[in-house]
């Protein structure tokens, strides 16, 4: 939009308003027309308010003339000119930072794959409330969770074995952790008869800021808020997340988390040399993850499914 006034153009140009072009009109009291000036006041009877000139030249003697220019040229050192720029310049870097906040990776290497918007790294699948449930992977790998579910029905128990080749970004998770709590295992190629083996597993937690990984040859790696932690055999550690993570004397990791009420997780993870055995606990919080969802594909190869009410079963199957 082209401005009425010549001088307000993009860089604030004022000096087409200044008190010595034109017809001389007088902007300051006391400032005397030179010889053959025009009057004070326009031909309209109007006179310019003190304020509506900002340049060098009218400002010059004038307590305030610093603020709208000082006569040295440069017109962005402390004018109000300059003021200006500075402040549509902080407004622009503001505004850019807002909008690049949703894409950016944070810590936990996270990224919203379609590319804008903020996504939560909280699995987001259906969970189920269980007493007692041990959830695992292990061998090459067969999978496994054992347990006593809680559902409108009552309490029944659960008992699925399955085998599988690929890896599982949700093992086993619950929301009901503040931070959520994870499980994830990576497998490895596999062999000329197509089996695989838990290359790594890995605990996430804290909203995927912490996590505790184990690799098959024993060797693993525990991040707190993105920090490397070290821990020597038998020491523990408190992660930002609340989560605890002990270094057991055999060699394996323990990952263990509240919801600060009666429910826990606790997941160990041991470097078997080929591969990764991962064994989950959770009592009396709700879980999902692929470990849970696969009991309702139904049974198929390789999975074996049993669900007995409690009230019909013995009571040496009863889980404590």
């Amino acid at each position: 939009m082209q401005t009425q006034w010549p001088g307000l153009g993009p860089n604030m140009d004022l000096s087409s308003l200044d008190a010595t072009s034109g017809d001389w009109r007088q902007l300051w009291p006391g400032n005397a027309a030179p010889p053959g000036a025009s009057p004070s006041l326009s031909s309209d009877a109007i006179g310019r308010s003190w304020w509506s000139c900002g340049t060098a030249n009218a400002n010059a003697g004038n307590p305030l003339g610093g603020l709208f220019g000082n006569g040295t040229g440069n017109g962005t050192n402390g004018t109000l000119p300059g003021l200006i720029s500075g402040l549509v310049s902080m407004l622009q870097q503001l505004v850019g930072s807002l909008m690049n906040q949703g894409t950016t990776p944070n810590a936990g290497g996270w990224q919203n794959p379609n590319g804008g918007g903020w996504q939560s790294p909280l699995p987001n699948g259906p969970q189920q409330q269980f007493q007692n449930v041990d959830v695992s992977s292990t061998g090459d790998p067969h999978i496994a969770e054992t347990g006593t579910q809680v559902g409108p029905g009552g309490q029944h128990a659960v008992d699925v074995r399955w085998d599988s080749m690929t890896s599982h970004a949700d093992l086993v998770h619950s929301n009901q952790i503040d931070g959520g709590y994870r499980v994830s295992t990576a497998v490895t190629q596999p062999d000329a008869n197509g089996v695989t083996s838990n290359q790594s597993a890995t605990v996430h937690t804290n909203f995927d800021q912490d996590s505790v990984t184990m690799n098959r040859d024993g060797s693993y790696a525990i991040f707190d808020n993105g920090q490397a932690v070290q821990l020597g055999k038998g020491e523990s550690a408190d992660l930002s997340g609340g989560e605890t993570v002990s270094a057991n004397q055999d060699g394996s990791l323990s990952v263990s988390a509240s919801n600060g009420s009666d429910g826990t997780i606790a997941t160990t993870l041991r470097g078997t040399g080929t591969g990764v055995d991962v064994t989950t606990h959770a009592h009396e919080i709700a879980v999902g993850g692929d470990a849970i969802t696969h009991r309702a594909h139904g049974p198929h190869g390789g999975h074996k499914q049993t669900r007995i009410p409690l009230a019909q079963q013995p009571a040496a199957a009863v889980q404590n």
